[in-house]
């Protein structure tokens, strides 16, 4: 990578931008996991409110890591015809990981574990739910996925950034409850040895919005 910084600044960046990408979220996420009672965490206007945010934090922040020398190439972003069929793969080990899982759900009490349809609130339309699936794994995935794993390479081990990735990633995804969160761990594991191993990003951005499109579409 090109302008590579010594890694004493490189903790102050990786700080920053976690903090600015995921700090919101983590805190509506732990605050919401922890109410007394179950609130719907998925509705027409809070779709459009997740795009709107995560757009201003991507447009905030890209070209702040630009300047610092992170370029699209170190972050997996060079989009290759091919890429589509290691993420048919990725999906299906997420929807593989998924099943025993849901099953595990449903035999929990609703305040316990959430239901899907008690996280939606009413019928959601069809354009918010499809522009989501598009913006929030580009989102995600370039943040989370790609900048964390990178940004930890420089000075940790693949496995610790892997794992830290993945606690950051359930971080703001604990008001899906338990199930849901071993969940999104499974998949953050699955997404980040992908990145790590490959360098390629695409592949866990496409499968990542193929699941956000099939877990909403019953709702559009």
């Amino acid at each position: 990578m090109q302008g590579r910084v010594a890694p004493s600044m490189a903790w102050g960046e990786f700080l920053i931008v976690v903090a600015i990408a995921f700090g919101f979220l983590i805190y509506s996420s732990v605050s919401a996991a922890l109410a007394p009672v179950v609130e719907p965490s998925f509705s027409e206007g809070g779709l459009w409110g997740t795009v709107i945010y995560e757009l201003f934090v991507l447009a905030l922040l890209c070209p702040v890591l630009w300047l610092r020398g992170w370029k699209p190439q170190e972050l997996g972003m060079e989009l290759r015809s091919q890429d589509i069929w290691p993420a048919v793969g990725l999906l299906i080990a997420c929807m593989v990981a998924n099943y025993p899982l849901t099953w595990v759900g449903d035999q929990m009490a609703e305040g316990i574990n959430p239901s899907m349809d008690a996280m939606v609130a009413g019928r959601l339309s069809l354009s918010a739910v499809v522009v989501l699936s598009i913006i929030n794994p580009i989102f995600e995935e370039v943040f989370v996925c790609a900048y964390v794993i990178r940004a930890l390479e420089r000075t940790r081990s693949q496995a610790f950034a892997v794992n830290i990735s993945v606690a950051i990633r359930a971080s703001y995804h604990l008001y899906q409850g338990p199930v849901g969160t071993i969940w999104v761990i499974l998949v953050g594991l699955i997404f980040g040895w992908w990145f790590a191993r490959t360098g390629r990003l695409w592949p866990a951005i496409i499968a990542h919005g193929l699941v956000d499109l099939l877990a909403l579409m019953f709702y559009a």
